[in-house]
């Protein structure tokens, strides 16, 4: 988005959780609404085009909200852990069975020891942007006007309200840290739609959906808004829901721990982690034995298959360098999933393969994937290739 390129990083953003964060006492109980400050509107479900847009698939988590999206498995942000011992999915109390968070994004997924009566679709698709989506959350409302030289800007973040739903447009896709951590973002414009909205503290966990001819699915998860500071040293950072940001400082991604300032009528976004660029890990945690894509591969295969692969969907691919020996191959790798079965193969001309001897080390990772380097010995020519089976 044109005027934006600033803000294109997770580093430029701070999470809807701030107020625990900082300090600041900022109840964590909805949505900022650009056109109007009734503590009132929009706390049932939507109607008209919005009906069923997923009000009814968002369940009370602590102070936040989660969304079902499988039998016994609900989304909600990462960052603010284990808001409660249970989930609260319309009128009934479900115990939490243990969380399971993506290591590489803000979401988890929250298994629990009952079965949801229902559940929300995942968005599969990859056509995000310049769609309409409907945001449900339980932040602050809007408070005191925001004015600068006399003209207002936009509204301070107010006391906790209750569950409230707004709508915006997806601008663009904005790459957190690197493929496929990614998220949807939306701007609080001044000409945008007649709910439009804006993210606040407390609503992280809640959900971001849209309509996939005729029907609402999910398609992400509430995570950060745009930072904002008065002055470029840092220590003035504030929290507000801005449709004009012009003035004011954010953090700078080409020269990460500085800020830069806004120098034209701007608005402030919101963030929402990405569900479509997620699925083969949601997958292999709601199903690791079935096979969701129909291309005959299990799920959780499938996910570890991801894991090497090159983006915008994959991790990157295993990439190989030459020893002083031979070669060495550098790939991720499930640690926690015995039913995955990691084999380095050798070659010397790419058409006959054997399972290769090989020295293996960790040399890096994350949660529950780390990053192996095997080392094989052997003379030129030589070549290496990575197989995964799973039992």
């Amino acid at each position: 988005m044109k005027g934006k390129t600033h803000w294109n990083s997770r580093n430029c953003a701070v999470f809807l959780a701030v107020a625990l964060a900082t300090g600041f006492s900022i109840p964590a109980e909805g949505i900022i609404l650009f056109r109007t400050a009734d503590p009132t509107a929009n706390t049932t479900a939507p109607t008209n085009d919005a009906a069923g847009s997923g009000w009814n698939y968002e369940g009370l988590w602590g102070g936040n909200l989660g969304t079902p999206i499988a039998p016994h498995f609900f989304l909600s942000a990462a960052h603010i852990g284990q808001a409660g011992s249970t989930f609260s999915y319309q009128g009934v109390s479900y115990t939490i069975a243990g969380g399971i968070p993506d290591p590489f994004s803000d979401l988890n997924m929250w298994q629990v020891n009952e079965t949801f009566p229902s559940f929300a679709p995942l968005y599969t698709k990859h056509d995000e942007v310049g769609q309409r989506l409907v945001a449900i959350g339980r932040g602050t409302l809007r408070g005191s006007d925001f004015v600068v030289n006399g003209q207002l800007r936009g509204w301070n973040w107010g006391d906790g309200g209750p569950q409230r739903w707004g709508e915006n447009i997806v601008s663009q896709i904005v790459i957190f840290s690197f493929a496929p951590n990614d998220g949807l973002y939306a701007t609080f414009d001044q000409n945008g739609l007649a709910n439009e909205c804006h993210f606040s503290a407390g609503d992280s966990g809640g959900a971001v959906f849209i309509d996939d001819a005729g029907v609402w699915k999910i398609a992400g998860i509430n995570s950060y808004v745009d930072s904002l500071y008065t002055d470029a040293s840092g220590d003035g950072l504030f929290t507000a829901a801005l449709f004009d940001a012009n003035g004011f400082y954010t953090d700078d991604p080409a020269h990460p721990g500085s800020l830069i300032q806004i120098t034209q009528p701007t608005p402030t976004g919101f963030y929402a982690t990405r569900v479509s660029s997620k699925l083969a890990w949601i997958e292999s945690v709601i199903d690791p034995t079935g096979i969701a894509n129909a291309d005959g591969i299990p799920n959780l295969l499938e996910y570890a298959k991801t894991l090497t692969d090159a983006p915008p969907l994959g991790y990157g691919p295993a990439s190989a360098q030459a020893t002083q020996s031979g070669m060495a191959l550098t790939y991720r790798k499930l640690t926690d999933k015995p039913a995955l079965q990691y084999q380095v193969q050798q070659s010397v001309d790419l058409v006959h393969w054997m399972p290769a001897t090989s020295q293996d080390d960790t040399v890096g990772g994350q949660g529950n994937v780390a990053t192996i380097r095997s080392t094989v010995n052997g003379s030129s020519p030589l070549f290496l290739k990575l197989q995964i089976t799973q039992n």
